[in-house]
């Protein structure tokens, strides 16, 4: 912006000769006259305004209202423009603009001219002291108006004598410091954009309230406010956050009364619905009726823009301490009433769309140009999840058609869905992405109504549902669907056995058995190894296995390949003979060393011809054979261009082996129990090319482990599984899919082999622009996955989407979805980081960050003609969270400092995680949920509707909210960890772990088992149980306290405190405005 320092006036619009300059201006005579044929078309009286300097005519009102009605830049006499006159047509104290050197002259003094084409400079607000761009003070009645009102509009008045607009600036004219005014509606009606009137009393010693820009303070009056200046200092963990109250005992997180959650700003004007109907819509195919197109365009590119939050961060003028305007209650939380709202996904706009629990846009728009989508900084994609579960008032839809086949469209291949439009009386139809008209089946033919909809579109889901699975026939089969396989490769050396491993695994496997996907056709193998391989045959009938050994790991062999994987039910006896026996049999074993790789191709010539599940269980490191693991942590390589070989696999035989394993159809989970490096960025690269799982338990514990270990692998045989899968994702004519991000392998350009996928595995895509400009108002994209089903079946499931091509960025940053978009953002940073050193990768997501927040608040820069608040971090409502998620991700594991701050094996485990995890998972990673629980008020911990349990709100993870009287619960998804303070009362102990103080020592406490009797236990173990409920990693809870060497690794995890290698929440924030406003 140009900088206007030392009395230069803004230029105004053009105006109309006898305006402005050049053009006279209007004569006394003619105000008179325009005032008297003014009043003739009104019928009313217009007083008289106050009168004029010595030897001028009084102004008159009629004057301002005929500037006001006819929105001109100004109107002539009266307006002190000249320097001879101020507003109210009283003599001027400096002439032009006010308190502004060199704008005027002082008292009588000539105006400085205008340049040709431009109105003359209009005068700046100024405040009781004079200050530019201060609050507007209005005229006292004395002067012949009517009084103001509390926010600084005259009170409306009877339609017949409008008050004159003070304080209106005509639309254009660029103002310093707060927005201007709007003027009052006719017939007493509220000030135009939702501002009511306050209380505050107006008059002398009262400036009028004005509406502020962008987000209020959220403190109510009269509660102490938090400062943070040279006077004042933090507030300690016994206050409440935001208050000065203090004492023991737990208290309100906010002040009472409670203010709005934060996150909660109110718009300077409201902009019509997303998605709301207008008319000149198109019809819909499987809607309820004609449906209309989401409202978007140029006539509300105003209301688009000024729907904005704003963050006030720092003083606002000079000589204000630096943390003056700073409310840390208005920082953006994921918190209280928010915390639903902020992870829940959007509501489609389309009624035929897929769930967004299926199939979640980043952005719930398409860009029609590409210069558009280069201003748009954000990434443009797609959370793939296609086996989530389905809501429960939504059930997935199963269609089989008949003898006539899946409906297609003979160029791309898309298959039927509801966007497909009927034609010709429903003989034929035309392909929604590419535009190819294909024939109707005479089979599948049914007539259309007088809008071109199938008659019969609400009978069939595939018509009226963007989301169906539909039974694939024998075309669509390369071979017969193969049973449900399961191997389990097992380490039984001589760590395995002393950790008490092997029988936890073999229970857990055992009470399995009954829950496995498949019935009687699920089959099973079992392969042990140390330094040599041990093959189990189970003939059917047989009571008990004949184990083999194999010595030889230099080229395995499979002694009998066609005995070794047996039906389950079948063999069942034989099995459950194998479990029992399992720990017994290498209780004496004496070996340490490991032969993990030669048993992996063991296993793969046993599975080649099935495919299906392979799950290994590795102890020790592998040391024998191909596929060894070597020492290769090295801290000296961090900051070094070879920093990102510790983040992917050394040997290149777990690559290949994943690959080939991949085109087998065999998918690797693997569970690793390592008491030291083990190298997790190799192994992982087995399920990582297989989507497979990685489940890591360093310092594996037998007491504390058990449950979790047993867990896990449960859940990961009894869930839904579909087998031999591969997906495809389309796109409309002139978009594509660029990338995918993942667990997979990519067999084509645009096909990913998928051998197993289950609810707990999530993708990413990014969309593409392939042509300049897209055609049609709308575009569509399509995600098919072809599997097997556990029973035999070769099913797709498909799911739809229809997306609004808009034409201006406002309108995409209005349609953005935050939780989705950091998703992505997650995704593709840990890619990052497998090439590039972890600074890099930290600078380029708070990078992109920047520049998407500079080029929202440029967008308002040119609207607003630089009219905006230097201490104010504007974003829009969707990207409110956007700053402190990214955040998280900056502190997770997976990003977080350097060689000493995270063990590798820790960080390649978080990584792995983050590229799997669907949005709400993945959410509750970057900000984990903290709950007060030593507080027995509400009904926290007790059975709600739909056999769950209450939750007590969720509060910021920051520690000044955390008093030393009390206790939380904080869950990342990943870890509980239940934070005692120092002077917790011997109450809470007795109660929850039914002694009377705290011991001295660390991991001696645990809230586990529920100690019966005791409410607040049995309350506690009931919230834990149900956070766990449904869960793919078995959160453990573990007991911290205050104090305590433990409680570093939760102070990791308080996302909003500083670190040693991180920023606090209040400074990042701090430094993301000041970049903002450094290139904005």
């Amino acid at each position: 912006m140009a900088d206007y320092s030392g009395g230069q006036q803004f230029p105004g619009p053009p105006r109309p000769a006898g305006f402005g300059v050049p053009g006279g201006r209007p004569s006394f005579q003619q105000s008179q006259q325009q005032q008297q044929q003014l009043q003739q078309q009104q019928g009313s009286f217009v007083p008289p305004g106050p009168p004029g300097p010595a030897g001028q005519a009084p102004a008159s009102p009629a004057a301002y209202l005929l500037c006001d009605q006819s929105n001109k830049a100004t109107c002539g006499a009266g307006f002190g423009r000249s320097g001879t006159g101020n507003l109210y047509g009283q003599p001027a104290s400096g002439g032009g603009r006010p308190n502004s050197a060199g704008s005027g002259g002082g008292v009588g003094g000539q105006a400085t001219p205008s340049p040709p084409g431009f109105a003359a400079p209009q005068p700046v607000r100024t405040s009781s002291v004079g200050a530019p761009g201060s609050a507007f003070r209005p005229p006292s009645p004395a002067a012949g108006f009517p009084p103001p009102t509390a926010n600084g509009i005259p009170a409306a008045r009877h339609p017949g004598a409008r008050t004159p607009a003070f304080g209106v600036r005509p639309p254009g004219v660029p103002v310093m410091g707060p927005p201007p005014l709007r003027p009052p509606q006719m017939g007493g009606a509220p000030p135009l954009g939702g501002f009511q009137p306050s209380q505050q009393p107006s008059g002398p010693g009262f400036a009028p309230q004005q509406p502020t820009l962008g987000r209020p303070r959220l403190t109510p009056p009269g509660a102490a406010v938090p400062s943070f200046g040279p006077n004042r200092a933090p507030p300690s963990r016994n206050s409440s956050f935001g208050s000065d109250a203090s004492g023991p005992g737990p208290g309100p997180f906010y002040p009472s009364p409670a203010p709005p959650a934060p996150g909660g700003a109110r718009p300077m004007a409201r902009a019509p619905a997303f998605g709301a109907a207008q008319q000149g819509g198109f019809s819909q195919p499987g809607g309820p009726g004609p449906q209309l197109a989401p409202n978007y365009g140029t006539p509300q590119n105003q209301a688009v823009l000024d729907q904005f939050e704003a963050l006030t961060l720092g003083p606002a003028a000079p000589g204000q301490p630096g943390d003056a305007g700073i409310d840390l209650a208005s920082f953006p939380r994921p918190t209280g009433d928010a915390a639903e709202a902020a992870v829940a996904p959007p509501t489609p706009l389309f009624p035929a769309n897929a769930h967004p629990r299926y199939l979640r846009l980043t952005c719930n728009a398409i860009p029609a140009q590409q210069a558009v989508r280069a201003r748009f900084q954000l990434p443009l994609g797609a959370i793939a999840h296609p086996f989530a579960e389905p809501p429960a008032d939504s059930p997935l839809p199963v269609v089989q058609l008949e003898n006539y086949g899946i409906i297609r469209c003979r160029r791309c291949r898309t298959y039927i869905n509801p966007f497909m439009q009927w034609s010709d009386d429903g003989r034929r139809f035309q392909c929604n992405l590419c535009g190819m008209v294909s024939e109707c089946p005479p089979e599948y033919f049914c007539g259309t109504d007088g809008q071109g909809k199938r008659l019969d579109s609400l009978q069939r889901p595939e018509l009226s549902q963007g989301s169906v699975e539909f039974i694939a026939p024998q075309e669509y089969m390369v071979r017969s669907p193969m049973p449900p396989t399961y191997i389990f490769l097992i380490d039984v050396s001589y760590r395995a056995v002393g950790l008490g491993i092997l029988p936890i695994i073999a229970e857990a496997i055992k009470s399995s058995l009954d829950h496995l996907p498949g019935g009687e056709r699920t089959h099973v193998g079992f392969i042990t190894f140390d330094s040599s391989l041990h093959f189990y045959k189970m003939s059917p009938g047989a009571s008990a296995p004949q184990m083999m050994v194999v010595a030889e790991t230099d080229e395995p062999f499979v002694p009998v390949p066609d005995e070794l994987i047996v039906n389950l039910k079948e063999s069942r006896e034989a099995v459950e003979a194998l479990l029992d026996n399992l720990a017994n049999t290498f209780a004496a074993t004496t070996s340490p060393d490991s032969a993990m790789g030669p048993a992996l191709q063991a296993a793969y010539l046993m599975m080649e011809a099935l495919g299906g599940k392979l799950l290994l269980f590795q102890t020790s490191v592998p040391n024998v054979g191909v596929g060894k693991i070597t020492q290769r942590d090295n801290p000296t390589l961090y900051n070094t261009d070879s920093e990102h070989r510790l983040r992917v696999p050394e040997d290149i035989f777990f690559k290949k082996f994943a690959a080939e394993a991949s085109k087998a159809q065999i998918s690797i989970d693997v569970f690793s129990f390592s008491q030291q490096f083990t190298d997790l960025a190799s192994l992982s690269a087995l399920a990582k090319y297989t989507t497979g799982g990685v489940y890591c338990y360093p310092g594996f514990n037998q007491a504390r482990d058990a449950p979790k270990l047993q867990t896990e692998i449960k859940h990961n045989l009894a869930r839904q599984t579909g087998w031999e899968g591969v997906m495809r994702v389309r796109c409309s004519k002139g978009l594509s899919i660029s990338q995918f991000h993942g667990h997979f392998f990519v067999r084509s350009i645009d096909l990913l082999s998928l051998p197993q996928v289950d609810p707990d595995k999530a993708f990413a895509v990014q969309i593409k622009h392939e042509e300049s400009v897209l055609t049609g108002s709308v575009a569509y994209m399509q995600c098919a996955v072809l599997f097997s089903s556990s029973n035999g079946e070769r099913r797709i499931r498909v799911h739809t989407l229809a997306m609004p091509v808009v034409q201006d960025l406002a309108d995409m940053y209005k349609a953005v979805d935050g939780a989705a978009t950091i998703n992505l953002l997650a995704k593709l940073a840990v890619e990052k980081s497998y090439h590039a050193k972890l600074d890099d990768t930290r600078s380029s997501l708070a990078h992109k960050l920047n520049l998407t927040m500079q080029e929202y608040r440029s967008m308002h820069k040119q609207n607003t003609r630089g009219q905006l608040p230097h201490n104010q971090l504007l974003y829009p409502k969707s990207l409110r969270y956007l700053a402190l998620w990214v955040l998280g991700l900056l502190k997770s594991s997976a990003l977080r400092g350097g060689a000493r701050d995270v063990p590798p094996d820790e960080r390649i485990l978080a990584g792995f995680e983050i590229m799997a995890a669907p949005t709400p998972e993945l959410l509750r990673y970057l900000y984990p949920n903290l709950y007060l629980v030593s507080d027995p008020a509400g009904d926290w911990g007790r059975p709600t509707a739909g056999s769950r349990v209450g939750r007590p709100p969720c509060i910021p993870l920051t520690t000044m909210v955390m008093r030393d009287n009390s206790a939380y619960l904080l869950d990342n998804g990943r870890i509980m960890v239940l934070w005692l303070g120092h002077l917790i009362p011997p109450s809470f102990m007795q109660q929850v772990f039914d002694i009377d103080k705290a011991p001295t020592q660390d991991g001696a406490l645990s809230v586990e088992p529920v100690r019966k009797g005791r409410e607040l236990s049995e309350r506690i173990n009931a919230l834990i149980t149900d956070l766990r409920r449904g869960r793919a990693v078995y959160p453990q809870c573990f007991v911290v306290r205050q104090g305590s060497a433990a409680e570093q690794h939760m102070h990791a995890l308080l996302v909003e405190d500083k670190l040693a290698q991180a920023q606090s929440y209040v400074d990042w924030m701090t430094q993301l405005h000041k970049t903002v406003i450094a290139k904005a």
